[in-house]
C-alpha cells in the first residue's frame, strides 16, 4: 500500500531526470489509446513532492519516452522468451517499472542506479528472491563483480537514458567494463546523434533541467571500431513504431522532416552483443 506522506526529492542533477519517464508513463496510462499502461507509475507520481507541472507542454518527450519504454520492453521480452531463467540488468533503473510490466516469474532482475536514486527507488520497490536493487554506476566494477558472483546468466543489460549524460571517454570505459565482466551478453541502449546535442537547450523537457547531454555518436555501428568484440545486432528509431503512435510525436511537418535521414537517426535504440 502506498504511503499518504509524499516523498521529498533529493537527487543529483542528472538523477533528477529520472522523474521525466515516471511522469511520461503516468500521463500515458489514462489515455484510451495509451502506448503503455503503467498504473503503478501513476500511483508513485502521486506520492512524490515535486512540481511536475513544468513538463505539461513536453508532448514530444512524453510520447517519445513511452515509445522508448515499449521498444526496450520488446527486446527484454524477446530475451526472456529465449532465456526464461536469464538475468536482466537495468542500469539507471530510476523509478522504472519494467519488472512489473514484463517479468515472466522465472528471470532474475538486478536494478542498478546511483545511491540517491536507489534511496528513492527503495521507497516504492522491494527486493525478492528474483529481484535485487544495487547501488552503483556504469563506471563502478564492484556491483559487476557482485552480480557475476551471484548469477550465471545469460545476461541482458538495459541502459536506458543514461549514456548520453556521460562523456565519450566514460562511455568507452563503461563498455570496456561490461565487456570484461559480461562477455557474451546482450546490451540494449539508446544514443543521440551530434545534431541533437546542439538543440538540447530548446528541448521540450530538458530545458527545465540543469543536466546536459554530453555523448553523441553519428552512427551507432562506429562503436564496433572501439573494440572488435562489440557487435551491433539491431538499431531502431521511433519511425519504425506504429503510425498512430508516430502521429503523436510532433506536428506533421516535423514528422515529415524526421522521416528523412539524417533527422531520422537523431535518436536511436541499439542492441549489441559483447562477444
Amino acid at each position: 500500500m502506498m504511503s499518504k506522506i509524499k516523498q521529498t526529492i533529493q537527487l543529483g542533477t542528472v538523477q533528477e531526470t529520472l522523474l521525466i519517464p515516471l511522469w511520461a508513463r503516468a500521463m500515458e496510462t489514462s489515455r484510451p489509446d495509451a502506448i503503455i499502461r503503467d498504473p503503478l507509475s501513476a500511483q508513485i507520481l502521486e506520492q512524490i513532492d515535486y512540481d511536475f507541472s513544468k513538463l505539461a507542454q513536453a508532448q514530444s518527450t512524453q510520447v517519445g519516452v513511452c515509445l522508448r519504454g515499449v521498444m526496450f520492453d520488446e527486446w527484454v521480452k524477446d530475451f526472456l522468451r529465449q532465456n526464461p531463467s536469464g538475468a536482466v540488468i537495468e542500469v539507471g533503473a530510476g523509478l522504472n517499472t519494467r519488472f512489473e510490466r514484463v517479468d515472466n516469474g522465472r528471470a532474475n532482475w538486478i536494478e542498478v542506479d546511483l545511491p540517491d536514486a536507489i534511496k528513492l527507488r527503495q521507497q516504492f520497490f522491494g527486493e525478492s528472491d528474483h529481484r535485487k536493487i544495487l547501488s552503483g554506476s556504469l563506471l563502478d566494477s564492484e556491483w559487476m563483480e557482485q552480480v557475476r558472483t551471484q548469477y550465471s546468466g545469460p545476461f541482458l543489460i538495459v541502459i536506458e537514458a543514461v549514456l548520453m549524460y556521460l562523456t565519450e571517454v566514460e562511455v568507452k570505459q563503461a563498455f570496456a567494463l561490461l565487456s570484461k565482466y559480461f562477455a557474451g551478453s546482450l546490451v540494449a541502449f539508446d544514443s543521440l546523434a551530434p545534431m541533437s546535442l546542439k538543440s538540447q537547450d530548446k528541448h521540450d523537457s530538458m530545458r527545465h533541467f540543469s543536466a546536459r547531454f554530453q555523448w553523441a555518436i553519428q552512427n551507432v555501428k562506429e562503436i564496433q571500431r572501439w573494440d572488435p568484440s562489440y557487435k551491433v545486432i539491431q538499431v531502431k528509431t521511433f519511425w519504425e513504431s506504429p503510425a498512430q503512435h508516430r502521429r503523436r510525436l510532433a506536428p506533421w511537418w516535423i514528422r515529415f522532416l524526421y522521416a528523412c535521414p539524417p533527422f531520422r537517426n537523431a535518436y536511436r535504440l541499439a542492441l549489441i552483443r559483447l562477444t
